[in-house]
């Protein structure tokens, strides 16, 4: 018996084995140095203060997934307790005399058989507390971001192990709290749950690539009189390339968690080799240092293996079909930002922004109004995937006004002109069909939608850029050379600033929204880019003109829900705000910033189009709008957004 363990009256109650494809049910528990295992209840009491374990609700005695398949996050957290899918289980303690500080923690068990071990970035742990049958995410976690959902590996390191003086074990907490001293009745009661992420359904050779393996862990409580140390304090130094890419990278800005879909693959791109390399945990994204998070889809012969790479692997350019960047969901002051955020029209200042959740749909002052790029039919974004460039596509067909060819998004391409608007709002929406979705890895469920980027959208990603987490807070631009560098190539290519300067290069990098390659690019010059804005017809929707669409019927070109498009009554730029028509939209109240020219739509010219041309010259930029009626124009392309809504 150790002598500290006795001065600091620790209770430790090691719990179940849950298992995905096999499952070994037992409870034990050790205080001091003694151990036992079968028992439903384990009670450990000390002096005045008792802690007790409680499995006799468990259905069946755990969670059994028998020869399990990935699901989604809204069928894994409807897992039932009739049918085993769940593990229910009550802490309670009486403190009498001192506080109990208690961690909930997992640890693997290694398989009994020859199945090889599912590998972590595909399991989905899930715990939620429960009142009268009511769930909800655990209240009091004493961790800076919720992790009752998340995958396996993305879950802190907890430090209880060396407490117990097995270092050797690797563990991972999922949830802590202080019980009070004087707590005569505490109880509470939790369900856990366990599923292979819907990420995880890649195929090599006709069989899925983790047919027949396996992934156990050992529920584990641990309880003592003392504070149990923190596991958030700094982990060990990740090696390069050695960890994840789904787990917490080490970003401070509050900005959402991107949210990954099916096919997608988080990238980052190493300086030193020159190239893109699947991202870690350590370096995906860190926008206090204007490093956005980027993400890409690759072709099908391939991606299976990017999917399954450890971190630090090369994706290779000729594989890559889509590069997209995040965009997290945020609030900005509309108050100062109507005299030029504290600079001038030629100098303006930067556009303050609160990166929050989902959940707050209100901004915290009057100063202050959500951005409405983030509402999306009904549904709140914690954030959206903006094209990084300009689109194109993989036919190579650079002028053809048709909706059936396979958009691409990537750099050092021409970008696709000469489209009406109905056939580049439908090349978009189609890339999530049954037919095309596989093309990019997509789900064609309706979990996820692509479509043609909206005045808003275009909006919150021009804001950002003008923010400490965009190009205006990179100090590696002074005063002067703030803004964003036009893209001036006449050849329509994506991705430079003058045709010779690339985007992997220090000038080409000036003309992408941080300053640097993780940004969008093309947002300056390039090609004109038609967005889903127009003149409203008097009915809601968009003045038709000669964009294409049709307005009703079952025309393969109708108009489409009003998710897809913003409307504004006005076509006066100044007073289009009195009705909110145009907040966030990088319209009446950013006109004029640094010099870019501006014009409103009417009933000629409906249409809006956004970052003007590659010969405009300084009149061109980020905060450029201009009008056309819609038609195809060999000067004229559009951009691609992605909303995982089911995400």
């Amino acid at each position: 018996m150790k002598e500290k363990r006795n001065k600091k009256e620790l209770i430790a109650v090691s719990l179940l084995v849950f298992s995905l494809v096999l499952i070994t049910v037992g409870a034990t528990f050790a205080f001091f140095n003694y151990s036992r295992q079968g028992a439903t209840e384990n009670k450990i009491q000390t002096g005045t203060l008792t802690f007790v374990y409680d499995e006799s609700k468990s259905s069946a005695g755990g969670v059994s997934l028998m020869n399990a398949f990935p699901m989604s996050d809204e069928d894994g957290e409807a897992l039932d307790k009739d049918k085993s899918g769940v593990f229910d289980f009550d802490v309670r303690a009486k403190t009498e005399g001192a506080a109990i500080h208690y961690e909930i923690y997992l640890t693997k068990v290694a398989p009994t058989d020859e199945r090889s071990e599912l590998p972590e970035k595909v399991v989905k742990t899930y715990l939620t507390t429960l009142s009268s049958d009511i769930e909800s995410a655990p209240e009091t976690t004493g961790l800076p971001t919720e992790t009752n959902l998340n995958l396996y590996n993305a879950l802190w390191d907890s430090k209880v192990p060396s407490i117990l003086e097995d270092e050797d074990t690797a563990a991972k907490t999922l949830y802590r709290e202080t019980i009070a001293n004087g707590e005569s009745n505490y109880e509470k009661h939790f369900r856990y749950r366990m599923w292979i992420a819907e990420e995880a359904n890649q195929v090599e050779n006709g069989a899925w690539i983790y047919n027949n393996m396996t992934f156990s862990v050992k529920v584990n409580v641990y309880a003592q009189n003392e504070a149990i140390p923190d596991p958030t304090e700094p982990q060990e130094e990740v090696e390069p390339g050695g960890d994840d890419p789904y787990a917490k990278p080490q970003d401070s800005s509050g900005a959402s968690v991107p949210k990954l879909v099916t096919g997608m693959v988080p990238v980052v791109y190493d300086d030193v080799d020159q190239r893109w390399e699947k991202a870690s945990s350590s370096d995906w994204y860190d926008y206090t240092k204007q490093k956005w998070a980027n993400a890409v889809t690759v072709t099908d012969a391939k991606r299976a293996n990017y999917i399954s790479a450890e971190a630090g692997e090369e994706i290779l350019a000729e594989d890559i079909n889509t590069m997209w960047v995040w965009i997290p969901r945020y609030e900005y002051d509309s108050v100062s930002i109507a005299s030029y955020a504290g600079g001038t029209a030629t100098k303006p200042g930067a556009i303050n922004i609160k990166f929050i959740s989902k959940e707050v749909t209100s901004a915290d002052t009057d100063n202050y109004k959500v951005h409405p790029a983030f509402s999306f039919g009904g549904t709140e974004l914690d954030g959206f995937w903006y094209g990084k460039f300009e689109t194109s596509n993989e036919e190579k067909q650079y002028t053809t006004d048709s909706s059936t060819l396979t958009p691409i998004i990537k750099p050092n391409t021409t970008s696709w002109r000469n489209v009406k608007v109905v056939n580049m709002f439908y090349a978009a929406l189609n890339m999530t069909t049954a037919a095309n979705a596989p093309k990019y890895g997509f789900s064609s469920d309706g979990s996820i939608d692509t479509h043609m980027s909206k005045n808003s959208e275009w909006g919150a990603v021009a804001y950002l850029s003008q923010s400490i987490y965009g190009k205006y807070g990179n100090e590696t631009y002074d005063e002067n050379s703030k803004e964003v560098t036009i893209n001036s190539c006449s050849s329509y290519t994506t991705g430079v600033a003058a045709c010779s300067q690339t985007y992997e290069s220090t000038d080409g990098q000036k003309a992408s929204t941080t300053g640097n390659i993780t940004g969008v690019y093309d947002m300056s010059g390039g090609a004109y880019e038609y967005v889903m804005g127009a003149l409203n017809d008097g009915n809601g929707k968009p003045t038709i003109k000669f964009s294409g669409f049709v307005d009703g019927g079952n025309d393969s070109n109708k108009l489409p829900d009003a998710k897809y498009y913003d409307v504004y009554t006005t076509n006066l730029a100044t007073s289009c705000t009195t009705n909110g028509e145009c907040y966030g939209h990088a319209l009446s109240e950013t006109a004029g910033w640094y010099g870019d020219d501006h014009s409103f739509v009417d009933s000629a010219y409906p249409w809006f189009e956004r970052g003007a041309v590659w010969y405009d010259g300084r009149s061109s930029g980020v905060f450029w709008f201009g009008v056309l009626n819609g038609e195809p124009h060999s000067t004229h392309s559009f951009r691609l957004v992605l909303t995982p809504i089911g995400a």
